[in-house]
């Protein structure tokens, strides 16, 4: 998992007539919601997150940790300085800093990609 310093990349929530990762998942699994490919890739990501419930001896298939290496969470910060980045706590499940959200704010760094924002604004 890469994650810059600086946000990079945005989210829209409102994309009307355009497919969301759960309709993909759909399309392709002919099944609603995830499946057993997307539920072992959510556990991936949880282990490599710090989740507790997926940690390495709890993890029924050793496989899922190939390759942390190559695609892995990478050298440039470590997983609690990100952690603290995106305000996520994951011994509470919690997420504390939500100020984003609450007043409609955008992250650091949105200044620099403005124009992918507005385009997808005016669509």
């Amino acid at each position: 998992l890469f994650s810059p310093a600086q946000a990079v990349v945005g989210h829209i929530y409102v994309r009307e007539n355009k497919p969301k990762f759960w309709e993909t998942m759909h399309r392709y699994f002919k099944k609603a919601g995830h499946d057993e490919l997307g539920d072992l890739i959510l556990l991936r990501i949880k282990h490599q997150l710090g989740y507790p419930e997926a940690s390495r001896d709890l993890l029924k298939q050793p496989s899922l940790l190939d390759n942390l290496s190559i695609y892995g969470m990478g050298y440039n910060r470590s997983l609690d300085d990100y952690m603290k980045y995106a305000g996520i706590d994951v011994y509470r499940k919690e997420i504390y800093q939500t100020h984003y959200c609450e007043e409609h704010l955008m992250p650091p760094g949105k200044d620099n990609l403005a124009k992918l924002y507005n385009d997808a604004e005016s669509e």
